[in-house]
């Protein structure tokens, strides 16, 4: 019997063809952005979502989030309202004219009826107000069905 060197360094030994499993990618898990200044909510925030199955991406300012959203299609983004570089609302306005479909999670630590009201009129589909829990994020995601 013949074994290809393939076989040996797989340890496969019996000579047959050995056929890799194929693994589950990310690639058709949905694509979620974070534009927080907050790097801890950023990195709670991109883990419970990896560990829930999407793959998240981090913006720190508007103009980081600008950028990806340019060379990027995303599934939903989650939107601090108080940015170094701006509020929240001027990018919500871009992710409306530039990706309709996304749902925007508005995620802020002033979370009054003003703030509430306001992001839903300009768009937000869901409000979470800091400090926010794994439930309030699992329930936000399922209601905008993302």
């Amino acid at each position: 019997m013949i074994l290809s060197a393939a076989s040996v360094a797989l340890g496969n030994t019996t000579g047959r063809t050995y056929t890799p499993a194929v693994m589950k990618t990310t690639s058709n898990a949905r694509r979620v952005l974070i534009v927080d200044d907050e790097t801890d909510i950023c990195l709670l925030l991109s883990g419970l979502l990896r560990r829930l199955g999407y793959q998240p991406s981090c913006a720190h300012f508007i103009e980081e989030g600008r950028k990806l959203l340019s060379s990027q299609h995303f599934d939903a983004v989650f939107l601090d309202l108080n940015l170094p570089d701006g509020l929240g609302f001027d990018l919500l306005t871009l992710i409306r004219q530039q990706q309709a479909k996304t749902k925007i999670i508005m995620i802020s630590a002033f979370d009054g009826q003003a703030e509430r009201r306001r992001a839903t009129e300009e768009g937000a589909d869901y409000f979470i107000g800091k400090p926010f829990t794994r439930l309030s994020v699992e329930t936000a995601l399922q209601t905008i069905q993302v």
